[in-house]
């Protein structure tokens, strides 16, 4: 694991710069939902993304990219969503 170089979130003012994996979400508006692939890379993601966004019940009425390079896709009552998330690299202060 020590080889995998993580990705770094470049755009200021919308998330903060250091390194990140990429969660893969889906689940159900107001029941909550659960976490499917954690990736390295956004790109490590697409074929899983695109095979949930496909085999979603119902369809697509909302997709979405936010800045931060996140995706979020909206179907009836489901969703599915690919976010950054930064990576602690260090001890916190407590």
């Amino acid at each position: 694991m020590a080889d995998i170089e993580l990705a770094t979130a470049t755009h200021q003012n919308t998330f903060p710069v250091g390194p990140v994996v990429w969660i893969l979400s889906k689940g159900e508006m107001h029941e909550g939902g659960e976490i499917l692939g954690v990736y390295a890379d956004r790109d490590l993601a697409r074929g899983e993304f695109t095979a949930q966004a496909l085999s979603m019940a119902f369809p697509i009425d909302d997709a979405r990219q936010n800045d931060d390079g996140s995706i979020h896709l909206d179907a009836g009552c489901d969703w599915l969503a690919l976010e950054p998330h930064p990576v602690t690299t260090r001890r916190q202060l407590t």
